[in-house]
């Protein structure tokens, strides 16, 4: 029987280094591969990482003819999902451009599988929970490269013979998220401003869209899991079971970090084209995967916050907007146009 080797685009990321470790620590030959633009060298350092851009896809498939892999976990992505409506051709490029180019040499040299991460933004703005067995409408332009994404590869499947596994991670959160993007990751940009001295952090809109965030330790198995043929041809949504609205989420932040009569919370208006209701049915990834949330989402959060604090203040990220107007936030848009 052939043996099993994982490729892990994104592995310098927050979710691909993690996995990266995972099947390493359990004897996997495993490799992973990244450009370090939303990743970081320090989250590599417990598995092999090639640093390429899978843009480039000469470069990507000598990566894969070097290491032939059986399966790819691609985690590889720009998810900025809102700023996506600013920036499109970086986010089809990073996104639908960038798993074009690793799955066609991954069919090159026969490979086994891909479990691709994809987005819980394919359903758009439906009612919740959303389902697996829903409709895709996308309300952005990472939504679609998302959907795309998803299209693609049970088509190719069909044609190159290979296994796939999609998975609809939804706002997830925890140690070695990057706390620099000021367009992502909405518990890491609080914190990253309150370790900056800010004495406010915004929500956008009146903060009560509801969201079911996710820690990175009770999804981790789950995604891992996939590698197993029982999930051939499955869709699983993975993450949190319990919606809050932001705004006890921006106050469960104040009091993790322990700012609650330092900071305060300050709304801006709504983003453009934000889903204001956005969580999924986990059910299928509970009965099949095993999915389970054994603490609560406050001690996740007081565990991330240990963990900022140690690395202290992160430089702020200001790629520049693409097409930068005044429908993005203003907070978006200082010096940028």
């Amino acid at each position: 029987m052939e043996q099993e080797k994982c490729i892990i685009s994104g592995s310098a990321g927050f979710i691909g280094s993690h996995i990266a470790d995972t099947l390493s620590q359990q004897g996997i030959p495993t490799i992973g591969v990244d450009n370090l633009s939303g990743g970081f060298l320090r989250n590599t350092i417990d598995h092999l990482c090639f640093f390429g851009d899978l843009c480039d896809k000469h470069t990507t498939e000598k990566i894969i003819s070097q290491f032939r892999p059986t399966t790819l976990f691609h985690f590889a992505s720009s998810a900025r999902e809102i700023g996506s409506l600013f920036e499109p051709q970086k986010s089809l490029e990073d996104n639908a451009l960038a798993y074009t180019n690793i799955l066609h040499a991954c069919i090159k040299y026969k490979f086994k599988k891909v479990v691709l991460a994809s987005s819980m933004a394919v359903y758009g703005n439906q009612t919740p929970p959303f389902t697996e067995d829903m409709e895709k409408h996308p309300e952005d332009v990472y939504g679609f490269n998302k959907s795309y994404m998803e299209d693609i590869t049970k088509v190719l499947s069909e044609i190159h013979d290979f296994k796939y596994t999609i998975i609809r991670p939804h706002n997830v959160f925890g140690i070695r998220q990057s706390l620099s993007d000021i367009y992502r990751n909405v518990f890491a940009i609080w914190m990253n401003r309150i370790m900056h001295g800010e004495k406010e952090i915004y929500v956008f809109g009146d903060g009560e869209q509801k969201r079911a965030f996710s820690p990175i330790e009770f999804s981790l198995p789950c995604y891992v899991r996939c590698l197993d043929s029982d999930t051939d041809g499955k869709i699983y949504n993975i993450g949190g079971i319990n919606p809050i609205t932001l705004n006890e989420a921006a106050k469960l932040t104040l009091k993790v970090m322990g700012v609650e009569n330092q900071v305060s919370i300050v709304h801006l208006p709504d983003r453009p084209r934000e889903t204001k209701f956005a969580y999924c049915s986990f059910q299928r990834s509970v009965d099949e995967l095993g999915y389970k949330e054994t603490r609560s989402l406050e001690e996740c959060l007081r565990d991330m916050a240990s963990w900022a604090i140690s690395l202290g203040p992160q430089p702020w990220t200001h790629d520049k907007l693409e097409l930068a107007n005044d429908k993005a936030p203003e907070v978006w848009r200082k010096d940028k146009y």
